[in-house]
């Protein structure tokens, strides 16, 4: 009899840390799942781009990085840290890291940057874009910014096996990124427009040609308003004969021969 008891006794502790198991995982569930998201969501990329994983190199490492880094862009606290490393340029970073005081944080400074210029030039779509007060000579191309990542990762990754004192995982996988920056670019451009649903931004053909459709809707908008217009000051003056009406109407109709070519009224004297 104690024998088949005793399970019960255990019963309500068992049920306890049962709950709390899953108040542990309800409150991680949105974070996790958002990552798993992400992850599933590159390496489908990497199939339909036919950069699949391990294809060349054993790259697994640099998916989790990457799901890790795209996840991060969730986190507002993230967002918000990030522009304490972020250098306009070149002369800017090296600045930074001329000024740092010690190792991990010029590690830190690269692969921020390095990220961070991953993120512009992959998924947001925000490097090189056109600046109309700005010309074009005085533009930078979009692939200075792609060796620039590069660049920033190969010294990330060189930091951070200097910090490891030997070989370091993080080193590797981000010197991996570096080594295959452009094939990580396309991934992440194909995922951008195929699973996260980020629109492409217009081209400037595409800018002009909206800008003309919106002057023509804002043009017939505004004479169709002056018509209404022209029509009261008509009847305004059909019933006053007022010399100082006749010269409004004059006025409106003027301009209104301007914006319309097409319009024709002979003015009655």
């Amino acid at each position: 009899m104690m024998e088949a008891r005793q399970p019960l006794k255990n019963a309500p502790a068992r049920a306890t840390k049962r709950r709390r198991a899953r108040r542990k995982l309800e409150i991680g569930t949105d974070v996790q799942t958002s990552y798993f998201f992400m992850l599933n969501c590159l390496l489908h990329s990497r199939i339909h781009t036919g950069i699949e994983s391990n294809h060349e190199i054993y790259d697994e490492d640099v998916n989790v990085y990457l799901a890790h880094l795209l996840n991060s862009h969730m986190d507002p606290t993230q967002i918000v840290a990030m522009p304490e490393c972020i250098a306009t340029c070149d002369a800017d970073l090296f600045r930074m890291v001329e000024e740092s005081g010690d190792d991990r944080r010029r590690y830190t400074i690269y692969r921020t940057n390095a990220d961070f210029l991953l993120m512009s030039i992959a998924v947001f779509d925000t490097i090189d874009r056109p600046a109309f007060n700005r010309p074009a000579i005085f533009r930078t191309p979009r692939n200075v910014y792609i060796a620039r990542a590069a660049s920033y990762y190969a010294h990330a990754a060189s930091y951070a096996t200097k910090l490891s004192c030997g070989t370091s995982r993080v080193g590797v996988t981000l010197q991996k990124l570096s080594d295959r920056f452009e094939d990580y670019v396309q991934i992440l451009m194909y995922m951008r427009g195929q699973y996260l649903n980020l629109l492409k931004r217009y081209s400037p053909g595409e800018l002009f040609h909206l800008d003309r459709q919106i002057e023509t809707i804002q043009r017939n908008q505004a004479i169709e308003q002056m018509r209404d217009e022209f029509l009261d000051t008509y009847h305004e003056w059909m019933k006053t004969h007022e010399d100082a009406v006749h010269k409004r109407l004059v006025e409106q109709a003027e301009l209104l021969k301007e914006l319309d070519p097409a319009f024709n009224f002979t003015l009655p004297r």
